[in-house]
């Protein structure tokens, strides 16, 4: 996920997409850019390392949640256009279903890697794997915030 993050941040540089955002929203852009890769490490290690005992449940909520308020911002480049032209509800709209577009697919993309994983358990329980609203229910929450950051911070 990371390698991803950071190939949209080099296609967005390099297509001069980050260029049309202002300088408030820039050093968003950027603080999200440079900061997200470091709490979705930390998270997963956190999550790998069981460092908080029986926490897997509630980090994964806080990945999920931080994950759909970076997407709205790290897309920034590509919606901001659409987002100045909009009123405040519809740009509200807008977000939330970008966001939980974004992360339905990644919820896809999860239960592909627990269909074909080598992992016995991991195949058969692959489609009944519980987590997966709450998941897009953090997608909402988080995508509701990251409008309210770009609202707050960027007027």
């Amino acid at each position: 996920m990371v390698g991803i993050w950071f190939g949209l941040f080099f296609v967005f540089r390099f297509t001069q997409l980050e260029a049309k955002l202002s300088e408030k929203e820039h050093r968003i852009y950027i603080f999200t850019v440079l900061l997200y890769p470091l709490v979705e490490s930390w998270i997963k290690w956190m999550i790998e390392k069981n460092v908080i005992p029986y926490s897997w449940f509630w980090l994964n909520r806080l990945e999920h949640f931080c994950w759909a308020l970076a997407v709205v911002i790290i897309f920034l480049p590509i919606f901001t256009d659409i987002w100045k032209t909009l009123k405040w509800w519809q740009s509200l709209i807008f977000l939330i279903g970008f966001t939980c577009f974004i992360g339905n697919l990644n919820e896809f993309f999860e239960y592909l890697l627990r269909s074909r994983s080598s992992s016995i358990n991991y195949r058969i329980f692959a489609a009944y794997y519980w987590d997966t609203i709450y998941d897009m229910m953090m997608n909402i929450i988080g995508g509701f915030v990251g409008f309210m950051v770009l609202t707050w911070k960027t007027r």
